[in-house]
């Protein structure tokens, strides 16, 4: 990474450093167990990059172990989740604490009705099985930059009528595009490392209430210490979550 690409990574910190010092100060919102089962339903935005395992690595730095399993199709829509059955399966598979649901890119706005539709069948489905839904909102694609405020309303409103979570994950990457942090492989859709770890600082951060200031800033890949993601790059990932938060 050329010198130009590393110094998007401190853009904003002066603007985002007295973050830190205010989330600290904020209560605690959730008490998490040491223990977590974490069932994921969703398609390449999340499982590019694993994320599961990039969470289950930063919440086992705060001293809680996550086991987790996924039901991920490329490009699936929540309607085909339901329809194919696998993943209602898997929500009865055994006891989970969360089960956290992601719907195709665009499919909140330009699918609706059939979101809406089958985001309730699911969470309808998931507090029968005890255990608690949580939506995580993708973002707009990079060409498409203005399609953000649509997502987060779609998700922020089903949220709200199923009493669910929502990981505002896509509002977190709108922030860092303003500043120059560029989250997407070249096709201009999917994230690169430092978004999937920006999506799980923010969704870390939907399920305990704490700041991301104190994760982990260093990931395992294959036992060995990442060489992509420095510890500079993730402190200021993490600012950038906060920051969302405190919204």
């Amino acid at each position: 990474m050329n010198m130009a690409k590393k110094s998007v990574f401190f853009i904003g910190i002066v603007y985002l450093v007295f973050l830190s010092n205010a989330l600290r100060s904020q209560p605690l919102q959730n008490s998490l167990p040491k223990e977590l089962k974490i069932l994921f339903i969703g398609n390449s935005y999340t499982y590019g990059n694993d994320l599961p395992e990039i969470l289950a690595q930063l919440m086992n730095g705060k001293g809680i172990k996550v086991s987790y399993e996924s039901v991920t199709v490329g490009g699936a829509t929540l309607e085909k989740h339901w329809l194919d059955g696998k993943a209602k399966g898997a929500i009865h598979k055994q006891t989970w604490d969360y089960v956290v649901l992601q719907e195709q890119s665009t499919r909140p706005f330009s699918h609706r009705e059939a979101f809406f539709h089958y985001a309730k069948l699911f969470t309808e489905e998931i507090e029968a099985a005890k255990a608690k839904p949580l939506f995580y909102m993708t973002w707009a694609a990079k060409a498409n930059p203005d399609e953000q405020p649509k997502l987060s309303e779609a998700y922020r409103t089903i949220a709200k009528e199923t009493g669910s979570l929502v990981a505002p994950v896509g509002e977190a990457w709108k922030q860092a595009g303003l500043v120059g942090i560029d989250l997407f492989i070249s096709d201009g859709r999917h994230p690169n490392l430092f978004g999937s770890y920006l999506a799980c600082c923010v969704i870390y951060q939907t399920l305990s209430g704490k700041s991301a200031l104190e994760l982990p800033r260093q990931l395992l890949k294959d036992g060995q210490p990442s060489a992509v993601l420095s510890e500079s790059q993730a402190e200021t990932l993490q600012r950038m979550a906060d920051e969302i938060m405190l919204k």
